[in-house]
């Protein structure tokens, strides 16, 4: 279920607090391999901590259009921890982007722009945030996800508030028949979270992962090389299995 973000005072309210808070560093998670289909994916994580809020933009920035489920962007696992190996406690605070239904016979059709992606409830289908388990697959403390990921349980999004492909990040334009008729967000979504006091830019783990498909046993991760270096830069793909 979707719903026209600029109908909502609040996250209107939240905006404007956002452009009047001071200018923070940005950190950049940028991911780069082979889906599970062989199709080259590119994604990118932008997260700015300002004041109390984290704000999270993430992007399917692929050069190749999304061919298959296996090829989207449907879930990004992340960390905010400080030196005393303290997390935040988050709070969902928005979620938005642009709404397509694919159409591999023509232009793919705008169903909503700036769509509410913010999945709360029973029948919602977007976007989901959960707190995760860090000592266990992918090892990180947060999680958002408009798919079930039964390959990383408990770290997933089963139930019955996120659904299947929907509502991924896809590129391109849909070309083919087992994307067509779905609504999913182009190119990309952007997020935000209450609950930073205390927390900067510093405190953002260079470690992340990216989930594709509609059940990944898949990620895009950072090499441990890279991720000691720098937050972005040369990545793999690594295939997980079932948590046991």
């Amino acid at each position: 279920m979707i719903r026209s973000v600029f109908a909502s005072l609040a996250v209107a309210l939240l905006v404007a607090g956002l452009i009047a808070a001071p200018a923070s560093a940005s950190v950049i998670h940028s991911a780069s391999g082979l889906s599970s289909a062989g199709i080259p994916v590119t994604f990118e994580a932008k997260l700015t901590i300002a004041g109390d809020v984290l704000t999270v933009e993430l992007a399917n920035n692929s050069s190749v259009g999304s061919l298959n489920p296996n090829d989207v962007l449907g879930s990004y696992y992340f960390d905010v921890v400080d030196v005393g190996n303290n997390r935040p406690a988050l709070t969902y605070s928005s979620a938005f982007g642009d709404v397509y239904v694919a159409d591999k016979d023509s232009l793919d059709l705008l169903l909503t722009p700036t769509a509410d992606l913010m999945a709360l409830v029973p029948g919602d289908y977007t976007w989901q945030y959960k707190a995760m388990d860090e000592t266990l697959i992918p090892f990180l403390g947060f999680g958002i996800g408009t798919v079930g990921n039964s390959t990383v349980s408990p770290n997933n999004f089963m139930g019955n508030i996120v659904d299947g492909v929907d509502y991924s990040i896809y590129a391109g334009d849909i070309t083919t028949q087992n994307l067509t008729g779905k609504a999913l967000v182009k190119d990309m979504a952007t997020f935000t979270f209450t609950g930073l006091t205390g927390f900067t830019e510093a405190d953002i783990s260079p470690t992340f992962a990216f989930g594709l498909g509609t059940a990944p046993d898949s990620f895009l991760t950072p090499e441990p090389a890279t991720a000691l270096l720098l937050a972005t830069g040369a990545l793999v793909l690594l295939r997980r299995k079932r948590a046991r």
